[in-house]
């Protein structure tokens, strides 16, 4: 037997399902994006996320083309499947016009004797793209969290898959709540009879009890029944109580997958007592960087041009007021004169000439 293990021809779609078991009837999730609708953490990490990494402006070789692309469904698909893909086009002299997303449901991955190439097919015909066999170099292809031998190099995962235990936790916590508060304000009630009577007594004094007080918000009784209301939980409150917590929790665990603060995702208590919001601001910013951009400029180093860089203003500074302070101590110090920060000023377009 050799030492080595052979690579083989293979092929493979890597939008793999995130299965997770029904219990006691409850939702079956067969999609990430399933999951996603259905736990509004998820849904929060996922829009925070793709949408702080679209405002992210490119620069150097190509940033023309980049910045006036929406890449948000892709960074969506990228954080939900572990995998996104777009097409590069090209004109006529070998320069990058556009590029285009593509339906991770269309993509299969080809890997032979160490290379790549991709399948594409068009199945609803409605996509802005062709079916065909496409090279490495014609896809950019963003993967996280990669395997590490033969074709699953080439297949990403999504955090969401470690999530299974805690999201199904929640979601029996979401409903075992909804039981709970269902109850309080339309509990069942108990007729307690005074004294022992035959089955068919019983039917017959509960029957007259329900048309004595259909509809009515009062209860009518005699000597000879006692009413109470019966909670399936004697301690309700604390059972809520508990419920909240293993609801929270989850909030804190699809944050660790994510590896962003659990006040991006709304669990703002955590953060608040061990950090202040500038430290939690940045964190969460070099989380962006490492883990997610990182993959984005990785891949666009490879396939496009090796110069491309990102500007990070638009997330750390949206509304240009850390330049315009930093500019204006700058020129309180001495450093910068007046003539100086103007022209800088007008560059970043923050003043006008």
């Amino acid at each position: 037997m050799g030492l080595f293990r052979k690579e083989t021809r293979s092929s493979i779609t890597p939008t793999q399902p995130v299965i997770f078991v029904p219990q006691n009837g409850f939702t079956l999730f067969t999609t990430g994006e399933q999951a996603v609708n259905a736990t509004p953490s998820l849904q929060s990490a996922i829009s925070t996320i793709s949408n702080d990494m679209n405002v992210v402006r490119f620069t150097g070789a190509q940033s023309k083309v980049l910045n006036k692309i929406d890449f948000t469904d892709v960074y969506r698909a990228l954080l939900i499947d572990g995998n996104s893909y777009m097409l590069i086009n090209k004109g006529a002299n070998g320069v990058v016009t556009d590029l285009t997303a593509v339906n991770n449901a269309d993509v299969t991955i080809n890997y032979e004797q160490g290379e790549i190439t991709y399948t594409i097919n068009n199945n609803s015909g409605d996509e802005p793209y062709n079916s065909g066999i496409y090279d490495d170099s014609q896809v950019l292809a963003f993967v996280m969290n990669r395997g590490t031998y033969g074709i699953e190099r080439y297949i990403g995962h999504s955090p969401i898959e470690s999530l299974k235990t805690v999201l199904e936790q929640s979601q029996l916590a979401n409903k075992q709540i909804e039981s709970v508060l269902k109850e309080s304000i339309s509990p069942k009630l108990h007729l307690e009879l005074m004294a022992d009577a035959e089955d068919e007594t019983k039917k017959a004094i509960k029957q007259a009890f329900m048309n004595a007080n259909e509809n009515d918000s009062v209860i009518i009784s005699d000597s000879q029944v006692k009413v109470s209301k019966l909670f399936t939980n004697d301690s309700s409150n604390d059972n809520l109580i508990n419920l909240s917590k293993t609801l929270s929790d989850s909030v804190n665990s699809v944050a660790t997958a994510f590896n962003i603060p659990s006040s991006k995702v709304g669990a703002n208590a955590q953060d608040d007592a061990q950090s202040s919001v500038s430290m939690i601001e940045k964190q969460y910013v070099d989380s962006l960087i490492h883990n997610y951009l990182s993959i984005i400029l990785k891949e666009l180093h490879a396939k496009i041009s090796d110069v491309i860089a990102l500007d990070l203003t638009p997330l750390t500074d949206f509304d240009n007021s850390k330049l315009i302070q930093q500019t204006i101590d700058l020129v309180g110090a001495g450093i910068l004169q007046p003539v100086e920060a103007h022209t800088i000023l007008v560059k970043k377009g923050v003043i006008n000439e």
